[in-house]
């Protein structure tokens, strides 16, 4: 019986990793696709920025010679140079360029992705009151965000919100970085955020993993909420002397909500 629950286990993994082999070749083949009408009118190079390199796992554009029409393809480089233009990616590790990124993910068989150009940065020691802060900051980032584009005349902050709508952010941010949809942020999830998007945050990390409350490397949306919303709102509620949300606090009739503005 143990048996054959291995082997089942072991077909179900092979074809999953097949079904997304398959898709990444048919996604790529798109892409060639889609650049190969330009190839050898438009600089190979411009074509190579263009490129979305979704086959082999990992890989990087490169210039290559078909026909001696120089085209861009994605490749897994097999050799670097030493030196170059360092990068960070989003799991906030430093590679001396951009080819051994590529190099490691290839290798790896996983997509690494690019946080910014330049050595990640190093990050300063997290005090505890800017740790009991942080949730408080990372909700009003994540509201900048959510409001950017959308035609509001105040600048509204999470303190003029309302629970519930502040419990909304939370949770259409929480859909957003869940990248597979099985209802559980991951620390890969969380690193890509941080290296990303928020790189000087330096409690970040201590954050995310006090999220984890129960220590298993994933944060579910209860958590998730638990971590973001009640803990802005202590740390809000005490540091301010008074209750988020409040009238006392908030120039307007009433709260807010995040979706439709003034109510």
């Amino acid at each position: 019986m143990l048996r054959h629950l291995l082997l089942l286990s072991l077909l179900m993994t092979f074809n999953f990793c097949v079904t997304l082999g398959g898709r990444a070749r048919y996604k790529q083949k798109q892409m060639d696709n889609a650049l190969k009408p330009y190839v050898g009118r438009v600089d190979a190079a411009s074509l190579c920025e263009l490129m979305k390199c979704y086959s082999p796992v990992g890989s990087q554009c490169q210039v290559v010679n078909n026909g001696n029409i120089p085209g861009p393809k994605c490749i897994c480089p097999t050799t670097c140079p030493q030196q170059g233009d360092p990068v960070c990616s989003v799991l906030g590790k430093t590679y001396i360029n951009d080819c051994l990124l590529h190099k490691e993910a290839c290798r790896k068989k996983r997509r690494i992705g690019k946080a910014h150009n330049g050595p990640c940065l190093e990050v300063g020691v997290c005090s505890e009151q800017e740790f009991c802060q942080f949730p408080y900051r990372l909700l009003d980032w994540f509201l900048l965000i959510s409001r950017m584009g959308k035609r509001f005349t105040s600048a509204y902050t999470p303190s003029c919100i309302t629970h519930t709508a502040r419990v909304q952010l939370a949770q259409s941010w929480f859909l957003l970085l869940d990248r597979n949809k099985n209802g559980k942020l991951s620390m890969k999830d969380l690193k890509k955020l941080h290296y990303k998007k928020i790189p000087l945050e330096h409690c970040a990390k201590k954050f995310f993993k006090s999220c984890d409350s129960n220590r298993n490397n994933k944060v579910t949306v209860s958590e998730w909420i638990s971590c973001l919303v009640d803990r802005s709102e202590q740390w809000f509620n005490e540091y301010m002397s008074v209750k988020m949300g409040s009238r006392k606090l908030c120039d307007q009739r009433s709260t807010i909500d995040t979706q439709n503005g003034p109510v």
